[in-house]
């Protein structure tokens, strides 16, 4: 089976201005502030601390900071989801760019994978299908955190995520009622060939990729890889990434798998 995993990089590589710095300079998010969400608040301070924040990396930290405190966190949380799905509804509407790898990717390997799992909550893979006059697209496609149209997006933290307090559970994604509607680690076997384009397969989603990956550096069956990524800086984190799945052993699965890689993303 031939496996095609997006993540936002796609929709940043179409000109989509999805990414979370994206969200925090939109005033859909400045509302926030102005309305003193606090855990919008917090964010805001940290991006400009960095001129960048991983939001569902710091809904851990906020959860620990604000652990005993008499705050309206799971109100917070919300505004900011639903804030969060509106901003993306302006944001995917936007031109695609079909000079883009992500575009070229797509018309090239759609007809020939057999599942996209979809990590966005955006329509571009039905905008790039609709112009490329591709029939049917939604037998293969499957979001996997939901989607804006659904109105479902999965917002918030994997399990492992030390949050402050068992009161903020409903920071993890498995929290949420639409959480495992495509299992996706069902379809994982040593016959797959995996395209994984504009996804860092990192800590925020570990529950989906640990398992498979570690695996991949133990069997001695050659499985197929297609890892598309921005950079040597995107490089250098997919690996060590791999590194911490596999326990240290990332010389074992370089050797036991073909590895195609691409940084023109």
């Amino acid at each position: 089976m031939k496996i095609l995993i997006i993540g936002n990089g796609f929709d940043l590589n179409l000109g989509l201005k999805t990414s979370y710095k994206d969200f925090i300079q939109s005033e859909h998010f400045k509302d926030l502030v102005a309305k003193k969400n606090n855990m919008a608040e917090y964010f805001n301070e940290k991006n400009e601390l960095n001129n960048w924040v991983d939001i569902e990396n710091e809904l851990t930290n906020y959860s620990i900071k604000v652990k005993n405190k008499n705050l309206d966190i799971e109100d917070n949380f919300n505004e900011i989801r639903l804030s969060l799905m509106n901003y993306l509804k302006e944001a995917q509407e936007k031109d695609i760019n079909q000079d883009s790898k992500a575009f070229e990717i797509l018309k090239k390997e759609i007809d020939k994978v057999d599942t996209i799992f979809n990590f966005n909550y955006t329509n571009s893979v039905f905008k790039v299908s609709e112009i490329l006059n591709i029939q049917n697209i939604e037998n293969k496609h499957c979001y996997i955190h939901g989607s804006i149209e659904g109105k479902d997006i999965i917002f918030g933290v994997e399990d492992k995520a030390r949050i402050g307090d068992e009161e903020h559970i409903f920071l993890k994604k498995a929290y949420n009622k639409n959480y495992g509607k495509h299992n996706i680690k069902k379809e994982f076997n040593r016959e797959n060939e995996i395209i994984i384009f504009g996804h860092s397969i990192g800590i925020t989603d570990s529950s989906y990729f640990e398992d498979y990956i570690n695996q991949r550096s133990i069997d001695n069956i050659q499985s197929k890889f297609k890892f598309y990524y921005y950079g040597e800086s995107g490089w250098k984190e997919m690996m060590k990434i791999v590194d911490k799945y596999t326990y240290g052993s990332l010389t074992e699965f370089r050797a036991n798998n073909f590895i195609h890689i691409d940084s023109s993303i």
